[in-house]
């Protein structure tokens, strides 16, 4: 027996309790033998009979119980569990052969073949052995199987005869006949079953299945009793090894508030090892201004128990004190269990000083904060307000603190502002930031009552108290101006003020809609000015801006408020009728003929007057397409051009006498269409010189068509029908492919055009990354040349466009340079490599001061903008010398070289040693 000093071992209970139970097995024994003895009926005299009588007397089954639990007691595993209940069982009965089947988890899961075996002799049952580890029995198959399903023992006087058994065949090779097996349950399911086998058919004893089945369930529990003092040892483990590798500190006290327990993060946050503390009172952890009041109430726990305790069960925020006498900021976690009638407490103790250091810092990020940041509570009331709110919204911060979030936002919206926080308050939302406006305007109201746009933005917080969000409201004054004045941009033309292309588009087809749904009817003008050209061409760039504002303002003064004017481009312009029929159009239309007519424009000291022609579509409720209309006011325009200008036309069903001089423009348009499907273009090309080392170092791809007879026909006929009739892209589209392709093949460098019109087209820059990426050519070898009055019409996608292609390493050049009203502007907006200077300022250099002046500050500007210069339109060789003179770094122009078919230019520069020069 253990000394009272001493816990109890494991095996000493079992031990224990094997041998209290000795008593009732003996009874149990005694019963069974009674109901053998009183059997009326005499065993059948062909009946086998064990061998030896009986198995033996009720003393000799309650030796056999007692030898088991002994056996057992000894060991600490399950196996050497089983195998000793074996080896016992078997030598008991002299049976040669035992095994062990263990149960599956679940009911349902049929039992497994263990290696746990008695066998009496080394060889004779290996057959028998290694058929029965191979050989898994369902639940009510074999013995075993029966056993487990019915959880009592059972007995088969000869397995070799029972139909029931799997393995009879193998029994019978090894001599095996008579079997017993008994459960080992452990509360109300079979853990495992033992089967014991002899070599003689034996006649069923009674006596010793009842002693079976005791020792089986003397058995299950010394089993269960050992897997749960495993279970604990384990738990034990696990626990002490988190609690050593915690970086909370652990500890745990009785109630005096003695320390009993003591973890490394203990000792590394409070600098005192165990033996330093154990047995120390909890109060040395903490500050002695905070000492009574502890020990207060660790007394008032102590006496009043778990109901007199404030703390237990929740965490809160204390100050603790170091063993060098530090304080620091820690978070403490309570708990009280009893035992008997001593109660002890346990504390989990984080020490928060970064989290306090991290939270201050916060704190003076949110007060430095350029927006107002307050923090919502569950009801809907501010709990927290920055600097920046006070400022923003004119309040002291006491009167923010506690107010309805709403408050904060205009009259008209409050509302609906309540109704959205409060969603996001009970969403219970996991997202990181929630907009609030979601398609809401949200105005936020300052305490003098004055509005201000606003944008919102939410972060939920799920605490214990519920949903916390912090609301960041940023002023968005300026950006609403911003995008105004963005949005102003994309809708005007910058000369004139005016609807551009893409507002009136958009008009045109929002009221051709509304007409068709609603009933309606409406007009549309085209107008464009008469000898616009001859104001360029004699008075200057400059002089034709100056006609074009002014005509913009008579077209603007013409019209009802309800009308849209609109610059398309160039000379230019549309309006848009609502709610006009064709004798209205035709009264607005003579008195703006009649406006622009009378408006005098002082230019240069003289007074000029301008005239317009006006093509007029009307439409009702058939809803035409918007291009359709564009088409018909078109050609109408056309017609009054071409019968003299100064006078406008109506399309009509029919057509009238404006349809013949009109076909001619559809007929361009069908050539091209042809000329496209039929591959009928074709490309040219004229070579530019380095004038640095005298050499052609690239070309201008220049495109032609081969017309319905064969005959070549030069751009200028077909170009601007092809940007009128949304032709142009798909040109493009063919002129870059067609360029990439002459890349592959030659080592040149090629400059192709791109019309303004293709400027936002997608299609253009995806066809080259795709034939770059298919070709392998170097990017740097292609071109793209943009005309300054294409950039001028479409800044933002001219620079988009060169964006893309730049990045995907192709150059680009501005074309025309000089030409337009605001040229060096652009220069700051787009990615160029090259500056074409125009023709204009070529010409007469030689004998222009003017144009010498103007050609030297474009090469100072592009040089120091890391750009190189070409010259255009150079025909001789005093422009040659002179251009080297000013520093131009290009020279192209009929003096070196006339446009060529591209097949007989590289196949001359290919035979002409020295001619071709490729610049990297």
């Amino acid at each position: 027996m253990p000394g009272p000093n001493r816990k109890p071992t494991l095996a000493q209970i079992a031990a224990l309790a094997g041998a209290g139970a000795t008593a009732a097995a003996a009874a149990s024994v005694a019963r069974a033998q009674r109901r053998v003895l009183s059997a009326s009926t005499p065993t059948p005299a062909a009946a086998p009979v064990p061998a030896g009588g009986q198995f033996a007397t009720d003393s000799a089954f309650v030796a056999l119980i007692e030898a088991v639990a002994a056996a057992t007691a000894k060991v600490d595993n399950v196996d050497d569990t089983l195998l000793a209940c074996i080896e016992h069982v078997c030598r008991w009965t002299g049976w040669p052969v035992g095994h062990v089947y263990i149960a599956g988890k679940e009911d349902h899961d049929p039992l497994k073949p263990s290696h746990l075996w008695h066998l009496g002799h080394p060889t004779k049952f290996e057959a028998f052995r290694a058929v029965t580890e191979t050989m898994a029995l369902p639940s009510g198959i074999g013995l075993p199987g029966r056993v487990a399903a019915t959880g009592r023992p059972a007995w088969v006087v000869d397995v070799q005869c029972d139909p029931n058994f799997p393995r009879a065949e193998v029994a019978t090779e090894v001599g095996l006949k008579g079997a017993f097996c008994f459960p080992i349950p452990i509360g109300d399911r079979t853990f495992a079953v033992i089967e014991c086998f002899s070599v003689n058919a034996v006649t069923p004893d009674d006596r010793l299945l009842e002693v079976t089945a005791h020792i089986g369930r003397q058995l299950g529990r010394v089993i269960a009793a050992a897997q749960l003092a495993e279970a604990l040892k384990e738990s034990e483990q696990r626990f002490r090894s988190v609690a050593e590798s915690a970086t909370d500190a652990i500890v745990a006290a009785d109630q005096n508030g003695d320390i009993i327990s003591w973890n490394r993060g203990a000792e590394l946050m409070f600098g005192y090892c165990e033996d330093e503390v154990d047995g120390k009172a909890l109060s040395v952890l903490m500050p002695e201004r905070f000492r009574p009041m502890h020990d207060a109430g660790i007394k008032r726990v102590a006496e009043g128990g778990r109901a007199a305790a404030r703390l237990i069960g929740q965490t809160v925020e204390v100050v603790g004190l170091r063993k060098d006498g530090r304080e620091f900021p820690l978070e403490l976690s309570l708990a009280m269990w009893e035992n008997g009638d001593q109660r002890f407490f346990s504390g989990i103790i984080r020490d928060i000083s970064e989290r306090k250091k991290a939270e201050e810092k916060l704190k003076a990020v949110l007060e430095t904060a350029p927006d107002p940041i307050v923090e919502v509570g569950p009801d809907g009331t501010i709990q927290m307000a920055n600097a920046r709110t006070d400022k923003l919204f004119g309040y002291d911060r006491e009167q923010i603190e506690g107010r309805p979030v709403e408050e904060l936002f205009a009259e008209r919206t409050r509302t609906i502002v309540a109704e959205r926080f409060r969603a996001v308050l009970q969403s219970k939302a996991k997202d990181s930031q929630v907009a609030l406006g979601m398609g809401l305007e949200l105005w936020g109201q300052r305490k003098d009552g004055t509005e201000f746009p606003v944008d919102v933005t939410v972060s939920p917080l799920q605490t214990d108290e519920g949903t916390v969000l912090t609301a960041i409201i940023r002023d968005i004054t300026e950006r609403k101006r911003f995008e105004n004045q963005l949005q102003h941009l994309a809708d005007h033309d910058a000369l004139t003020e005016l609807f551009n292309r893409r507002r009136f588009d958009q008009e045109l087809a929002e009221f051709v809609a509304y007409a068709a749904r609603y009933g309606g009817q409406g007009a549309m003008y085209l107008l464009d000015l008469d000898r616009f050209k001859y104001v360029n061409d004699t008075r200057g760039h400059k002089a034709g801006d100056e006609v074009i504002r002014a005509v913009g303002r008579a077209l603007h003064d013409s019209v009802r408020k309800t009308d849209v004017v609109a610059r398309l481009g160039g000379d230019e312009f549309a309006v848009l009728l609502r709610d006009a029929d064709r004798d209205t159009a035709e009264r607005i239309a003579e008195g703006m003929l009649e406006t622009i007519r009378e408006r005098r424009l002082p230019l240069e000291g003289k007074a000029i007057s301008m005239t317009t022609s006006i093509g007029i579509v009307c439409f009702g409720d058939e809803e035409p397409r918007p291009e359709d209309l564009m088409v018909s006011a078109d050609l109408a325009m056309y017609a009054a051009k071409e019968a003299g200008g100064n006078r406008y036309h109506v399309a009509t069903s029919d057509g009238g006498e404006y349809v013949s001089g009109m076909q001619v423009r559809l007929n361009w348009a069908d050539q091209i269409r042809r000329a496209l499907d039929e591959d009928r273009f074709v490309l040219y090309c004229q070579p530019i010189l380095e004038l640095a080392s005298d050499k052609v170092t690239q070309y201008e791809l220049l495109l032609r068509m081969i017309g319905d007879d064969g005959e070549i026909v030069m751009p200028a006929a077909f170009i601007d029908t092809a940007e009128r009739f949304g032709l142009i892209q798909e040109i493009d589209q063919w002129v870059a492919k067609k360029a990439i392709h002459l890349l592959a093949e030659h080592d040149v460098r090629l400059e192709v055009n791109v019309s303004g019109k293709s400027m936002g087209d997608l299609a253009i820059p995806e066809l080259v990354e795709r034939e770059i990426a298919a070709t392998g050519i170097d990017p740097g070898r292609l071109v793209f040349e943009i005309t300054e009055t294409a950039a001028i019409a479409n800044m933002e996608q001219a620079r988009a466009f060169a964006e893309r292609l730049t990045r995907l390493g192709c150059r680009f050049a501005l074309d025309d340079f000089g030409a337009g009203f605001s040229s060096f502007y652009y220069l700051k907006y787009l990615p160029l490599d090259y500056l074409k200077i125009d023709g204009d300022f070529i010409r007469s250099l030689t004998s222009s001061v003017t144009d010498q002046l103007v050609v030297k500050s474009m090469v100072d500007i592009a040089r120091g903008m890391g750009m190189k210069t070409i010259a255009e339109f150079v025909e001789a060789p005093e422009t040659v010398a002179m251009l080297r003179e000013k520093g131009v770094d290009y020279s192209q122009g009929y003096y070196h070289g006339a446009p060529r078919p591209v097949v007989a230019e590289f196949e001359s520069a290919r035979r002409t040693p020295g001619r071709l020069e490729v610049a990297r």
